[in-house]
């Protein structure tokens, strides 16, 4: 796949624009759009992604590195980017056009059009699209109209929308998003491969629905509803809150282990290689280990008292009873399940019987005998599936529950299975833990190093301090995930009285059966969205750490680990976590070796165009870039590169590869309107011919 042609017509400083693009051949797969700052190349960019995906592109804009102001729409976006001449000539029509080919011969001629009252502003929209083939272009389509639509041949044979921040991006903006947060950005990055973005606005479009549906229905006695749905928002907003604070004691927690490990290297370094500082090295390595033995065994005995215990203290009877009860309940559902099943045979079998002629019934059946027969027969077949089988449950007491969840419930009972015993294990292991984590820190104070300008005693001061803080931390945080197990069991309890009611009232008409199944839906994309994350994250991981092995120039790097949560490790040969200074270029390579991930793992051949590709690179990283975008000899990568990028000397050294080059040229043509022409095979400081 690869861009054959952009074309801009009264788009920004662009009064007229037409870009040609080769195929990708004999190794040259790259094009270069050089152009000082502010004569629009990043412009280039945004016109791609609104030609291709309209009003839907802000949002995607955004996650691309474009900077889009948050509280200006898409009408302010395009009167800002009518061209300046156009406006001074009250020209009403800006577009943008993008022929895209899947091979050398297959391909979309896509136009979007966006028409302006005399006064600036927007008013209307069209796109049309010619499908293309060995050159001849096919009978137009516009989107929207006679079942066709643009977004839908995008995702089936191109580029989805969600997708296209992976390849249509701005390098030096991405890489300010990994300074910020690598764990958010490789979660966005998920979220956008595994189309979760679709989940949500599927789940808001149902939410909505339901709502309107709701607007419609005569006022029932919702009071109790209201209540419990008001507890449950509620409950939800404490559950909100406190997984905020226990998200940022876990980030203050990894701070501070970070700072005690760079604490313990400066010690190692002020012995001189002294084994005393050495031994404090390996204490404080077995009090680590320790402790985190000890958190393990207080968590256990956490969960044996907030899970398990409240439900071992409870009569046996009282629980064989809701056992006894729910297997009937599971029992009686499976057995609706099989009458339903066969039930609509009856009427069928009835009528063959009937339409039998041989043997006959001699004299023929008058409509007396024939109701006999048939009440013989109802009773006959009645018998089949009636009564219930004694195992059955007279009435299903808890319908709030799904067969899945009942199933669970009986799982958990059976697990039920604690004693004295294993909680006095637990008791003398955490006991025995804390006397050795007190044992060793009575020989850490008693190791004596060598200390002549007090830098050393400084130092254990502080890593002193900073156990203490670390042990507070752990403190805080195992009590509120205490506590958040809790209120997710509240939580949990408080949403199915909630669904229960609201399910018995949806039930009474139509209406509310469709909002059943809504929330049914819903529910399902709730359950379905958190068990996504793993399906792809081992090969984001094998993907990243190949791509930034080839981009990196710090050999020590093993591979890197992708956790279910979006946290990314850098693990050496020996599987220690590495940690590098947040340096540019670092976060850069960062960010590249995971957009370069995800575009892997998507197994979509789409173009790159990357705005400001080398950034803050230094020379080396700027080699590796390089050679990393011409290793795939198919893939097209085009480059909106300003002259400090790639300069004129690297431009030489990379010709080999060039396809294709156009240099932004800024002519001002008077009262502070500039235009921008592209001119072909041209660069920097001479011609590209």
């Amino acid at each position: 796949m690869f861009i054959s042609k952009i074309e801009l017509t009264n788009f920004k400083s662009y009064q007229h624009a037409e870009l040609e693009f080769p195929q990708p051949v004999d190794g040259k797969n790259i094009v270069i759009i050089g152009g000082l700052n502010g004569y629009g190349k990043t412009t280039m960019l945004e016109a791609l992604y609104l030609c291709l995906y309209g009003k839907d592109a802000l949002p995607h804009l955004s996650r691309a590195g474009l900077k889009i102001e948050d509280n200006k729409g898409y009408p302010t976006f395009l009167e800002k980017a009518l061209n300046a001449e156009a406006k001074r000539e009250q020209t009403d029509v800006m577009s943008v056009r993008v022929v895209i080919n899947r091979t050398k011969t297959i391909g979309v001629d896509i136009l979007r059009r966006w028409y302006f009252r005399s006064n600036g502003t927007w008013d209307a929209e069209e796109t049309i699209v010619r499908e293309v083939n060995r050159g001849v272009s096919e009978a137009p389509k516009k989107d929207g109209e006679r079942n066709f639509l643009l977004t839908e041949m995008l995702e089936q044979q191109y580029l989805p929308a969600h997708i296209a921040p992976f390849f249509f991006f701005d390098g030096e903006e991405v890489k300010k998003l990994a300074d910020q947060s690598r764990i958010e950005q490789v979660k966005q990055g998920l979220e956008g491969l595994l189309g979760v973005v679709l989940l949500r606005n599927l789940s808001k479009r149902l939410s909505d629905f339901e709502n309107m549906k709701r607007a419609k229905l005569t006022n029932v006695d919702e009071e109790n509803i209201e209540d419990l749905e008001q507890k449950l928002l509620n409950e939800e907003n404490r559950l909100n809150v406190l997984n905020k604070n226990l998200e940022e004691n876990l980030s203050t927690l990894n701070e501070l282990k970070a700072e005690r490990q760079s604490l313990v290297e400066r010690l190692v370094a002020s012995g001189g290689g002294g084994g005393a500082i050495a031994t404090v090295k390996d204490l404080v390595e077995d009090r680590t280990q320790f402790r985190n033995e000890l958190k393990e065994i207080q968590d256990k005995l956490s969960r044996v008292l907030a899970d398990k215990l409240p439900f071992y203290l409870m009569p046996s009877a009282l629980l064989q009873a809701f056992k006894t009860q729910i297997n009937s309940e599971i029992a009686l559902m499976k057995w609706q399940v099989e009458c339903q099943a066969i039930q609509p045979k009856r009427d069928k079998f009835f009528n063959e019987l009937l339409k039998l002629d041989s043997p006959s019934f001699s004299p023929p059946l008058n409509e007396s005998q024939l109701k006999t027969l048939e009440s013989k027969v109802e009773s006959a077949w009645t018998s089949l599936f009636l009564p219930p089988p004694p195992n059955c449950a007279d009435e299903n007491f808890h319908d709030y529950l799904h067969d899945d969840l009942k199933q669970k419930a009986i799982k958990f009972l059976n697990s039920l299975n604690i004693g004295k015993n294993e909680i006095h294990k637990l008791i003398q292991s955490k006991n025995q833990i804390e006397v050795q984590v007190d044992e060793i820190s009575r020989r850490i104070s008693r190791v004596e190093g060598i200390d002549r300008d007090g830098t050393i005693a400084e130092l254990k001061n502080n890593l002193n301090t900073l156990e203490d803080s670390i042990g507070n931390i752990d403190k805080q945080t195992g009590s509120l995930e205490r506590d958040k197990t809790s209120l997710e069991a509240s939580i949990h309890q408080i949403r199915a009285r909630y669904e229960s009611e609201k399910s018995r009232r949806d039930a009474t008409s139509p209406d509310r059966r469709l909002i059943e199944l809504s929330q049914r839906t819903r529910k399902v994309i709730d359950e379905i969205m958190p068990a996504l994350f793993p399906l792809k994250v081992r090969q984001l991981s094998n993907s990243m750490t190949k791509v930034y092995k080839q981009l990196a120039h710090k050999s020590q790097v093993s591979k890197i680990v992708i956790d279910d949560d979006g946290t990314t490790n850098i693990l050496s040969a020996t599987n220690k976590l590495m940690t590098f200074d947040k340096s540019a270029g670092e976060n850069q390579i960062f960010a590249t070796a995971l957009i370069a991930g995800l575009a892997e793992v998507s197994k979509i051949q789409a173009p790159l165009v990357v705005d400001t590709p080398l950034g803050r690179l230094d020379s080396k990283h700027r080699d590796n870039i390089f050679d990393f975008w011409t290793s795939d000899k198919q893939r097209q990568v085009i480059l909106l590169s300003q002259d400090e990028e790639i300069t004129p000397e690297r431009y030489k050294r990379i010709k080999s590869n060039i396809s294709k080059t156009y240099l932004l040229e800024h002519t001002d043509v008077g009262d502070g309107v500039g235009r921008t022409n592209a001119i072909p095979d041209k660069y920097f400081g001479d011609t590209a011919k």
